[in-house]
């Protein structure tokens, strides 16, 4: 099972619907996957008690997306150059032990130029640490508005891209 982790909690974001074409195309390749936005987090995530009192709605969100996932997609989008500080909360609050031994891939998303090179590197150096797998190849998505319509990626050539970088992710 893969989890797709769309790494913004903003509502209807850019991430999202990049995170909904990468379900998209897993799906469509009959492989076995779900799709994880942060903006699902329940309201009294942030809190100062989240690390010793973890709420059932919590839990239930771990179970689902996290214990149940052999490999986890992350569509991190680039906030002031880095990735968002929701999700480092996030990886903050799971165990290490729920996410060890595992594989990821990184989706970079930005309005810029770089498609998010920065974020990709300081994620990539939190997984590391968590002792999870990263796929080399992290497809950078520049100037994103243009490639989106309201449902996902619009245009062929980056679905093209994701999708040979996705089949490839698959027998990492």
């Amino acid at each position: 099972m893969i989890t797709i982790i769309s790494g913004t909690n903003r509502f209807n974001s850019n991430t999202l619907k990049v995170s909904r074409s990468c379900l998209d195309i897993l799906l469509a390749s009959k492989i076995e996957a779900q799709l994880f936005s942060l903006e699902d987090l329940p309201k009294g995530f942030l809190n100062p008690n989240m690390f010793e009192e973890r709420t059932k709605g919590f839990d239930e969100l771990i179970q689902k997306n996290i214990h149940s996932a052999d490999r986890f997609l992350f569509v991190i989008p680039e906030y002031h150059g880095s990735f968002p500080g929701v999700l480092k909360t996030f990886m903050d609050a799971i165990s290490s032990k729920d996410v060890i031994d595992k594989k990821a891939m990184i989706v970079g998303v930005a309005s810029g130029h770089a498609g998010g090179l920065r974020p990709l590197s300081h994620f990539t150096d939190v997984l590391h640490h968590l002792r999870v797998e990263v796929f080399s190849r992290k497809p950078k998505l520049s100037g994103v508005e243009k490639l989106l319509d309201k449902n996902g990626i619009s245009d062929e050539k980056t679905l093209s891209n994701l999708k040979s970088q996705i089949e490839l992710f698959m027998r990492f």
